[in-house]
Parts: C-alpha cells; sequence; structure tokens
C-alpha cells in the first residue's frame, strides 16, 4: 500500500473511536491505492457492518477507476490487530487481505491477515512511499 493509504486509514480509525471504523481498499495487481470510507451502521465499539447499497455503489466506482477490491479495513479500539471470531464468520471477500488497526496502546498497529473458511492466517504488506 502507499503511504497516502495507510495514514487515511489510520485517520480514519482514530476519527471515529471510540466506535469501530471500517473502509474498503482498492487497487490494482493486489496494491492499495484507494481508500473508500465506509459507514459503520452498528456504529459499535465492538463489531462492524456496510451497507450493501454504500458497497455496490462504492464498487461501481471501484470499477469506473479500472480498479478492484483489494483490501477490507476496520479498526478494533481497544482490543489487538487481529481477527476476531465474528471478523473471521462474517467473511465475505475471502480474496480481498483484512486489516485491522488496534488503538490499544499510543501508536496504532495494523494486523493484515487472509481469511479463508474458519481461519485466519498473518498476510505480509509492505508501506511504500
Amino acid at each position: 500500500m502507499t503511504r497516502t493509504v495507510w495514514d487515511e486509514i489510520i485517520r480514519d480509525s482514530l476519527e471515529k473511536r471510540p466506535i469501530e471504523t471500517c473502509g474498503l481498499l482498492s487497487g490494482r495487481n493486489g496494491s492499495a491505492q484507494k481508500v473508500w470510507r465506509m459507514e459503520n451502521t452498528l456504529k459499535s465499539p465492538v463489531a462492524f457492518a456496510m451497507d450493501p447499497k454504500q458497497i455496490q455503489r462504492v464498487f461501481h466506482e471501484m470499477a469506473l477507476r479500472g480498479e478492484h477490491l483489494v483490501g477490507i479495513y476496520h479498526s478494533h479500539p481497544t482490543a489487538p490487530p487481529i481477527p476476531s471470531p465474528e471478523d473471521i464468520a462474517y467473511c465475505r471477500y475471502p480474496e480481498a487481505a483484512y486489516l485491522i488497526v488496534s488503538l490499544a496502546s499510543p501508536q496504532p498497529v495494523l494486523g493484515c491477515f487472509r481469511i479463508e473458511g474458519s481461519f485466519a492466517r498473518m498476510y505480509p504488506y509492505t508501506v511504500r512511499n
């Protein structure tokens, strides 16, 4: 991902604290190039959900840009950056990287995962300028 994408994910997470933030990442060749901030319809500090109509609109905009979904992000305001059982159970896009920002410590910490079935495995990422 680019530094701009990284910064935007962190900014979104901090701005929406104490509720979980959520969003989509689009790009090409597995590289996140654009952040799509989404509304957490649950407005919860421990869970998130996205509006299916908002998702459809964003997917349409991605296609117009010649991009596709490469990642989904959300924050854990008080928990570590690992997928919760609910995060795993509600995974609908196994081809996407799942990024979780933990705000439990003074510095935000990002975890990146692939979720396949009932398993989450760490997935490497890089931040480039």
